[in-house]
């Protein structure tokens, strides 16, 4: 994934544990389980495909070179102890057609490489009988084919690697559309309730947000405006509760500009209380998630 995708799939975490915490206004909205199932479907498929691409493309590419290596120094090793039976025996064409070095093998193609190692193979069967006190002998030849069959397994399978790592690229690009179009699902019918349940609509407009990943150890910012004006508030109180507790978490104020910033907030789902003299009170509900800047906007209305 690219850093804005860790992002987009941090929102849709971060929105689903804010609806989870809404069950009872949750089940007003129409089709709202099809929708969350949906976009519980493509995290776990992101998550999935995520992993798969994880798989590290170059151990199949490392073990390929091993396996070649030690493909060259069989090959080497048995062409050394043929060459010495057709010396003795002035066989001049099987020493000729046995000959091989490392300097020979050493740049030669793939495929050619398991072909060379086939034919000494070969020759070295034809004359086996021969060749036992030159320590060439049948189990000694079936280990010589093991090493030619895995190093010839291994000459695709790089490729094949990326191939795969393309085909869950594709299979997560697809899990984004999907999670996209769930949540454009659940903005419409979570629109319904926009007056009726409007410190759950807020909290929700929070949570959908990309937000920014977190620099440094700020963990909370945000602005109050004036729902009238849509001028910062300056001096506005905003009060931090965890979720089911009546505890103060954080105390803030905004500055001169509306704004404010916590540095560091532990991880949950927070209300947000917000006054000010002179505009009623309101209450918010926002999730704050670890390595993320939460990013908070609240209109007060006049009184």
């Amino acid at each position: 994934m690219n850093i804005n995708q860790q992002s987009k799939l941090k929102m849709y975490m971060t929105t689903r544990i804010f609806l989870l915490s809404s069950p009872a206004i949750t089940a007003k909205l129409p089709n709202f389980q099809e929708f969350l199932t949906a976009l519980n479907d493509a995290i776990l498929q992101i998550h999935s495909t995520s992993e798969k691409k994880k798989f590290n493309t170059k151990g199949v590419t490392d073990n390929k070179s091993k396996l070649r290596k030690s493909l060259i120094i069989a090959t080497i090793d048995a062409s050394a102890k043929i060459q010495a039976y057709a010396k003795y025996n002035r066989d001049l064409m099987l020493l000729s057609e046995t000959k091989f070095t490392k300097t020979d093998l050493k740049d030669v193609p793939a495929l050619e490489l398991v072909d060379i190692a086939r034919g000494l193979h070969s020759k070295i069967d034809a004359n086996l009988d021969k060749l036992t006190e030159y320590e060439l002998t049948a189990e000694t030849q079936i280990v010589y084919m093991s090493t030619i069959d895995n190093y010839d397994e291994s000459i695709p399978q790089p490729r094949q690697s990326q191939l795969k790592k393309k085909e869950n690229t594709m299979l997560e690009n697809q899990a984004f559309t999907s999670g996209d179009e769930a949540l454009g699902n659940i903005d419409t019918v979570v629109e319904i309730v926009r007056f009726s349940e409007p410190n759950f609509y807020t909290g929700y407009k929070n949570a959908r947000k990309i937000v920014e990943q977190g620099s440094g150890s700020l963990q909370v910012k945000g602005t109050i405006w004036d729902a009238q004006t849509t001028k910062p508030i300056p001096g506005a109180v905003l009060t931090f509760c965890l979720s089911g507790k009546s505890d103060v978490a954080v105390k803030k104020q905004t500055a001169a500009k509306g704004g404010f910033m916590i540095k560091s907030l532990p991880e949950g789902i927070y209300n947000i209380t917000v006054s000010k003299v002179g505009f009623k009170p309101q209450t918010v509900t926002t999730t704050v998630r670890r390595d993320q800047l939460c990013n908070v906007q609240v209109e007060l209305e006049k009184l």
